[in-house]
């Protein structure tokens, strides 16, 4: 096991973690993590955090730039400039970030927040999912969010051999599905979706989906085999 605090004249340290080891929160310039660690209190990075195993933050994480392979798991916060990688992440409150793309697992206490969010897995949301691009590649169990909303929202499911082992976790038995109460948005195309409310301006509901109303202002189109309870055309 290794810690390194490496300092830069002028600058804040590195946090280095190899193997198995415990270390403070702080600011830092860059976070290194290879193997499994835990960080007690918040975690600032200057210019970016890396993750190469298993870490779990006593706080909230702060970082321009995230690429998490493995499993992170934040107690509290999580704001970034991008984050990327593959395996699960998840917090205990909101995630904030201008660019997310994940292969795997997203949890979120809270909100999540983002210009661009590019999922291939599941994602469970406790609060409001909101981005300017939304795409979710469904695989293997079932997703849920209270609400959605975006400019452009695409959910369809996929095929993935990648992280089987990722999906033990998952409730036995559960579908391979989108649960959400409300879908808000300009351009929405959803496939294996279940919602109270979907609501754009131009709306394709595909194959799999159960709505229960669907209000839409330019155009419907829906899959022969979907279920919508009911349809509304929006004036003005």
């Amino acid at each position: 096991m290794r810690q390194e605090q490496q300092s830069w004249p002028g600058g804040l340290p590195n946090l280095r973690m190899n193997g198995v080891i415990r270390a403070a929160g702080g600011f830092y310039d860059n976070v290194l993590v290879d193997g499994v660690g835990r960080v007690s209190g918040d975690v600032h990075a200057a210019t970016a955090a890396r993750v190469n195993g298993v870490l779990t933050v006593e706080g909230s994480m702060e970082t321009p730039e995230l690429k998490a392979d493995g499993k992170l798991s934040i107690e509290g916060a999580l704001k970034s400039g991008i984050l990327h990688g593959n395996g699960i992440v998840k917090t205990g409150s909101h995630v904030t970030a201008d660019s997310v793309k994940l292969s795997g697992i997203l949890k979120a206490g809270g909100n999540v927040e983002a210009e661009l969010l590019h999922l291939n897995g599941a994602i469970t949301v406790q609060g409001l999912l909101n981005a300017g691009e939304i795409e979710l590649g469904l695989s293997h169990v079932e997703s849920r969010a209270h609400e959605i909303g975006g400019e452009t929202i695409r959910v369809r499911r996929i095929s993935s051999n990648s992280w089987k082992w990722l999906w033990k976790w998952a409730i036995p038995g559960s579908e391979t599905r989108l649960v959400a109460g409300v879908i808000e948005g300009d351009d929405i195309q959803l496939e294996y979706t279940h919602a109270d409310i979907v609501r754009g301006q131009r709306v394709t509901i595909g194959k799999g989906c159960k709505i229960g109303r669907v209000e839409y202002r330019e155009q419907l189109t829906r899959h022969p085999g979907s279920e919508i309870g009911k349809e509304e055309r929006i004036y003005g």
